[in-house]
C-alpha cells in the first residue's frame, strides 16, 4: 500500500498569465475515524475496545487541561501541541489586554523519531486517474480543507477564492462561507474587494 500525491500548478502570484511550475500535494484516501483507528490497534495488540476508547478519552482530556494550564505537551513519540494564539495587531504592549487574546487552534510540531520513522515506511504514488476525476478532495471535512490551506499560505503570501476551490474540491458558494467562517475563527484575514480579494493569514 502506498498514499497518493498528484501535482497542481502553483499560483500566479504576480499575475504574468504564464504557465506555473508544478507541485505535489498528498492527497487523502479518506478520513479514518476514531472506531476504526480503534480497530485497528486492537488487532494489532490485542488490548481491549473499552480500554483503548478510555485510555484514548483520559489521553484527550489530560492533553485539554495540560494546555489550557500553560503547558506545551509532549504526545508519546509523536511530537508536541503548543496553543496557538489570535489577537488584534498592536505597536506598543499596553494597547492590548488579556481579555483580547484568544485561542485559535494548536500548532503540533512532529517528533524527529517520528519523523524519521515514517519517512522510511512511507511510499508515495500518483493518484490514479479515475479517482482524481471523481475529485476526492470534495469529500474533505472542513478541518482538512484548514490544514491544506494553512500549508499553502507556508509557501505563498496569499490565496483567493478560485485558488482555494481548487485546492480543496469546494464548490464557489461552499468556499466563500467556508473562508468567511475562517476570517470569523480568526485564521485569516481579508484584502482587497470585488475580483480582486485575497485572504492572509489572520
Amino acid at each position: 500500500m502506498s498514499a497518493y500525491y498528484d501535482l497542481f500548478e502553483s499560483p500566479d502570484v504576480q499575475n504574468t498569465g504564464k504557465p506555473q511550475p508544478l507541485y505535489a500535494r498528498f492527497i487523502p484516501k479518506g478520513t479514518m475515524g476514531q472506531e476504526e483507528f480503534i480497530d485497528r490497534v486492537h488487532r494489532f495488540t490485542g488490548i481491549s475496545h473499552s480500554l483503548l476508547q478510555g485510555a484514548m478519552q483520559a489521553f484527550t482530556d489530560e492533553l485539554r487541561d495540560a494546555l489550557a494550564n500553560g503547558w506545551t505537551v509532549e504526545f508519546g513519540d509523536l511530537g508536541y501541541f503548543t496553543p496557538s494564539l489570535s489577537s488584534r495587531r498592536v505597536m506598543d504592549k499596553k494597547e492590548i489586554r488579556s481579555a483580547s487574546v484568544s485561542l485559535r487552534g494548536l500548532n503540533f510540531r512532529l517528533s524527529k523519531q517520528f519523523f524519521r520513522e515514517l519517512n522510511e515506511k512511507i511510499t508515495f504514488e500518483r493518484r490514479p486517474a479515475q479517482e482524481a476525476s471523481s475529485d476526492v478532495s470534495g469529500t474533505l471535512s472542513k478541518e482538512e480543507c484548514l490544514n491544506l490551506l494553512q500549508e499553502y499560505l507556508q509557501k505563498y503570501p496569499c490565496i483567493n477564492r478560485t485558488q482555494y476551490s481548487q485546492l480543496t474540491g469546494r464548490s464557489r458558494k461552499r468556499a466563500i462561507v467556508e473562508l468567511n467562517a475562517f476570517i470569523q475563527e480568526g485564521v485569516l484575514a481579508k484584502h482587497g474587494m470585488g475580483k480582486a480579494v485575497v485572504y492572509i493569514i489572520g
